[in-house]
């Protein structure tokens, strides 16, 4: 029953994302996932929220930032990280992502729903039914969505290794949050930069 009760919280919430005013979505995001562990009837520990996992998260994220360092330094790479367009990169990276995306998806995937799973299944069936769930949160009528599907499935296993292996959702944080907003800061500093390649005369435009 807690498992339904979960996932219709985060239909709500998926529902609010995509319809509702997106300047209150950083204010609903930790709501949402504070009413998902108030009614999971888990205790914070049990949820993953725990101060363990620091080294399994910077060494991750130092993983992620040492590969947008080596992109910049690939033209094709460099023009597909231009191709992004944040108005407000700052605000986006270190406020949207980590309130309105970061912290309920964590909290609702790797958190409540994980251990909701991991308690009647084991922590393997686990990983492997967030990471679904989570690759199909990010479906859109586009078929062009496909492919974000299958990355992010694979994004959400690689997540719930990391929730088991640091028995938190700090390293599970660190790595979305540095996936997500590390992108946005390096994609807005390459499109403002006005170059496609290292060398190329800036775009007028």
């Amino acid at each position: 029953m807690a498992i339904v009760v979960t996932l219709l919280v985060m239909a709500a919430f998926r529902a609010w994302t995509l319809t509702g005013p997106r300047r209150t979505q950083p204010i609903v995001g930790p709501l949402a996932a504070a009413i998902l562990v108030a009614l999971s009837g888990l205790t914070p520990a049990e949820v993953g929220l725990v101060l363990t996992g620091w080294g399994y998260g910077v060494s991750c994220a130092l993983l992620i930032g040492f590969g947008y360092t080596v992109a910049l330094l690939i033209p094709a790479a460099r023009r597909a990280l231009s191709a992004g367009s944040y108005p407000r990169p700052v605000c986006s990276a270190l406020v949207g992502v980590p309130l309105a995306t970061v912290t309920f998806e964590e909290v609702a995937f790797r958190g409540v729903l994980w251990a909701l799973i991991a308690s009647d299944h084991g922590p393997v069936w686990a990983t492997a039914v967030t990471a679904v769930i989570f690759g199909l949160w990010h479906l859109a009528p586009d078929p062009g969505s496909l492919p974000v599907v299958a990355f992010t499935t694979l994004a959400g296993g690689v997540l719930g290794v990391l929730r088991q292996l640091s028995g938190g959702l700090i390293a599970p944080f660190l790595v979305h949050w540095t996936a997500n907003g590390l992108g946005i800061l390096v994609s807005a500093a390459v499109s403002r930069s006005g170059r496609d390649e290292p060398g190329e005369p800036a775009d007028p435009r």
